[in-house]
Order: structure tokens, then C-alpha cells, then sequence
């Protein structure tokens, strides 16, 4: 079944607070948030367990046009991560593969 992309957007990122990917980019975008800490203040995302700290800071970076490498972020913030496989499914529809 393929959804539509907005309906993308609308998965939860934050299980602890129940905020979906669209409420957390449009925080981290209409005050250019540059911390998971001011994302946490902004939506209350990433404020309970911190498991989904590596995809905030992800939307952060790609806010920023920053190419880190899914590598980095897992050596900074994987240790916090309970779903496993989030984090390559997002790379694989935010950042493609050159092929």
C-alpha cells in the first residue's frame, strides 16, 4: 500500500509524547531549532525515554544541510535507541543512496 507523503510525515517519532514527524520539523523550521533540547522545550519531543534523539537530531541536520553520515549519528546517540531499523528506513527515504 502506498500512502500518500503527507501521510508520511504523520508517523510518530516521539512514542513517550505521541508527536509525529510533521509537529517536530515544523518546530525545529519556524524557530531554526539547532538542539534536540530546544526541539524537547519547542514540542515536547524527545522529553521522555530520549529514544527518538537520533531522529531529531537528524531533522535538525537536514534543517541545516548538514551531511552527517547515519555512522555519526548512531556513535552519538544510539545507546538510546529501543526501535531498531529506524534510523536506516529514514536515511533510506530522506537521504537516497547515489546509485
Amino acid at each position: 500500500m502506498n500512502l500518500p507523503p503527507k501521510a508520511q510525515t504523520e508517523e510518530v517519532i516521539c512514542q513517550c509524547y505521541q508527536v509525529n514527524e510533521a509537529t517536530i520539523r515544523t518546530a525545529i523550521e519556524k524557530d531554526n531549532l539547532t538542539e534536540i533540547d530546544q526541539v524537547t522545550e519547542s514540542c515536547e519531543a524527545g522529553g521522555g525515554c530520549h529514544s527518538c534523539h537520533i531522529l531529531l537530531q537528524l531533522f535538525i541536520d537536514e534543517h541545516q544541510q548538514k551531511t552527517l553520515t547515519m555512522e555519526d549519528l548512531v556513535n552519538d546517540h544510539a545507546q538510546k535507541v529501543k526501535k531498531r531499523g529506524i534510523l536506516s528506513r529514514f536515511f533510506k527515504r530522506i537521504k537516497p543512496n547515489p546509485s
